[in-house]
């Protein structure tokens, strides 16, 4: 099943990482948006999702994970229900 993924950035070296990191992992079949957090388009997602650090990935409007990841990324439904049990997103 594809999911929506959306990188929230702030330009910075980190952030490519992780935006590199999610691209390598993701299937053709998933969307990736990568957000300038501080772009017009992006404030009302940043608050809808309690957006306050970068980078910042939703998943389906279900998960949130901070920061660069710190594991493989891939794509799989045990993996997404894995994130979805770990980073809940919350607001």
């Amino acid at each position: 099943m594809p999911h929506r993924i959306q990188i929230f950035t702030g330009g910075c070296e980190l952030c490519r990482q992780t935006v590199d990191i999610v691209e390598l992992g993701k299937c053709k079949g998933c969307k990736m948006d990568v957000l300038p957090i501080d772009a017009e388009g992006s404030k009302v997602l940043v608050n809808q999702y309690g957006v306050n650090a970068v980078p910042s990935i939703v998943i389906d409007g279900r998960i949130k994970v901070v920061g660069k990841p710190t594991f493989p990324w891939y794509c799989g439904e045990e993996f997404y229900r894995k994130l979805e049990k770990e980073f809940p997103l919350t607001v």
